[in-house]
């Protein structure tokens, strides 16, 4: 029998159907999360997920221009209702807004925290009483993001503000992803695994978060890059990093080995960033000590895989630390290994820095989902990635806001997460293995 296939107006239809269902699921989206609590969010967010994931992956049968059009014009509608609604999952932009207007007065915002009977004046009832840690935590917000807060507040000191700066950032890394496709000749739909991703849209439309303009940032040092001119896409990375550390990974794969004008531009940059608020001295690296403290980390706790490990064996002492050497030694090595790669192709670079973005996040195993934006665009050039999907879409579980819901319990929630994660790096490691193998397979019996 011959089999039918669906004709291009057909699949154009699909498609549009697909995405006019998200923009509907996505005026809803808060609702449905408040009427249907944890289960009814991660059902959404998983939805959400595997339509992007079929977007970016099946053939469509439309012309490129066409499905591009739908794709990122129905992105931009799925984004709407978020940007209206209020924070949802985070408070965080409060603080940028809040350093903005700060600044905004002529106060360095690494001088006071925001209870400090100095900044009195300029507390309202709509930014102050959100601010998080404000009693105690001076910002923890690096001079890029600080730049950035006071840039936006000059333009309006409002939540509405701030989401559509961060918007914008993701709108730029876009761009610069579908340049890179098209010059690493990869089919341009693929956008669809980023613009549509579930993460992004609670994230950056609904909660503003800072790691979008790090993205954004980091892609734009990425395109640089890929156009021939490898020491300004690393200053743009390093901007990038003064936005939120985690860009830092991605400097090894723009090094050129033994060439020191990359390693002097970087830090050319990031003394000139720092220069305006050095009049703190030490107090210039804000609350990133503390923050480290907080959440575990000095203390070698903090990192997930231990904890799974005790949880079978029971305690033993040290294996935090001992967990923080073997991650930190073993992503040095990695880093130092793409560092010196002999294959600088920009297909090369990409995988090198998806790898390395990919494996920090696995071994730092945030507590906050958001730190896993920086590996959704990567779903682009590797939308059959078992491992980005779980990292980008699983870490929304990790949100509980709704008061008296029925949620797991945050330990088995985590337990659960990370041992998926596992499951999946297996999963694609053993799916890289057959695909090498039928490679090899066919070359010896040609």
């Amino acid at each position: 029998m011959t089999p039918v296939h669906a004709s291009p107006a057909q699949e154009g239809s699909r498609l549009g159907l697909v995405a006019a269902g998200l923009i509907l699921l996505s005026m809803f989206a808060t609702q449905v999360h408040s009427a249907a609590g944890f289960w009814g969010f991660c059902s959404i967010s998983v939805l959400t997920a595997v339509l992007a994931a079929w977007a970016s992956t099946a053939d469509h049968g439309v012309d490129t221009q066409r499905a591009l059009w739908i794709i990122l014009g129905s992105a931009a509608l799925m984004r709407v209702p978020f940007l209206f609604a209020d924070p949802y999952l985070s408070s965080d932009l409060y603080r940028y807004i809040w350093d903005g207007r700060v600044q905004g007065h002529g106060i360095n915002p690494f001088r006071f925290v925001p209870a400090a009977s100095e900044l009195a004046a300029l507390r309202d009832a709509t930014i102050y009483p959100n601010i998080n840690r404000a009693d105690y935590a001076p910002t923890i917000y690096p001079p890029a993001g600080q730049m950035l807060f006071f840039l936006t507040t000059r333009v309006s000191e409002s939540v509405l503000a701030m989401k559509l700066s961060m918007v914008a950032f993701e709108a730029l890394g876009l761009a610069c992803l579908l340049d890179i496709l098209r010059r690493l000749d990869l089919p341009p739909q693929r956008i669809a695994a980023a613009a549509w991703h579930p993460l992004a849209l609670w994230e950056i439309a609904g909660n503003a978060h800072i790691d979008a303009a790090m993205t954004g940032c980091m892609l734009l040092g990425v395109w640089v890059f890929v156009t021939k001119r490898s020491i300004p896409g690393a200053v743009v990375v390093a901007i990038a990093t003064l936005i939120k550390p985690i860009a830092i990974v991605a400097l090894p794969v723009f090094w050129k080995p033994w060439d020191l004008r990359m390693p002097a531009a970087v830090l050319a940059a990031g003394a000139l960033l720092y220069l305006p608020y050095l009049s703190v001295g030490a107090k210039v690296f804000g609350f990133a000590t503390g923050y480290v403290a907080e959440e575990g980390y000095k203390a070698g706790g903090g990192f997930w895989y231990p904890d799974l490990l005790q949880a079978v064996t029971g305690p033993i002492p040290g294996l935090g630390r001992v967990y923080l050497v073997a991650a930190v030694l073993g992503f040095g090595a990695l880093a130092l290994r793409f560092a010196f790669r002999t294959d600088r192709s920009d297909r090369a670079t990409i995988e090198a820095l998806a790898l390395l973005v990919t494996v920090f996040l696995v071994l730092l195993t945030p507590h906050y989902p958001w730190y896993y934006l920086a590996a959704v665009p990567f779903l682009a050039f590797y939308p059959h990635s078992a491992t980005l999907w779980v990292i980008t879409v699983g870490g929304l579980q990790m949100h509980d806001v709704i008061p008296n819901d029925v949620v797991p319990d945050y330990g088995h929630r985590q337990f659960i997460f990370h041992s998926t994660t596992l499951f999946a790096i297996l999963w694609d490691w053993h799916s890289r293995a057959i695909r090498s193998l039928m490679l090899t397979s066919g070359a010896d019996a040609r």
